[in-house]
């Protein structure tokens, strides 16, 4: 899980993405992965040198499968190709929010508000352990 206040306060330099597709697989498209880039790993860069890297985990639940998670760990290196066009970056990290949106009592959903408004999505989307980011901007 994210530790909200690691987050909040720094200056995101640059987003950059591992594999990544443009759509789901049509038997898992739904409006709850619709406009995200598919991808299975996200680095957020930070102006103080801080990189995390942001991936789809399992989460262990009681009397259940294991819910779908997101993890964040920070890391000493990049360590993914591709520059995500953010084009308002830099920008300070205003609040990280984490959210269940698929509804298993665990959090899958990071958003990311800069304080110019706009957002970076990012959530655990099917089929399991890949994850969409989306880029959402302010008067969008």
């Amino acid at each position: 899980m994210i530790e909200s206040m690691s987050l909040d306060r720094k200056c995101l330099v640059e987003v950059r993405v591992g594999k990544s597709h443009e759509k789901v697989h049509p038997a898992w498209q739904d409006d709850t992965n619709d406009g995200f880039l598919i991808c299975y790993d996200v680095n957020l860069v930070f102006d103080d040198q801080s990189i995390f890297l942001v991936q789809p985990c399992e989460v262990e639940t009681t009397g259940r499968y294991p819910g779908l998670g997101l993890s964040l760990e920070k890391i000493e290196a990049v360590n993914l190709p591709s520059l995500l066009k953010v084009s308002c970056l830099p920008m300070r990290v205003e609040q990280v929010v984490q959210t269940d949106c698929l509804g298993e009592d665990v959090i899958n959903q990071y958003i990311i508000a800069l304080e110019n408004g706009s957002k970076i999505v990012i959530r655990h989307v099917f089929p399991p352990m890949t994850m969409g980011i989306k880029f959402e901007q302010e008067n969008a």
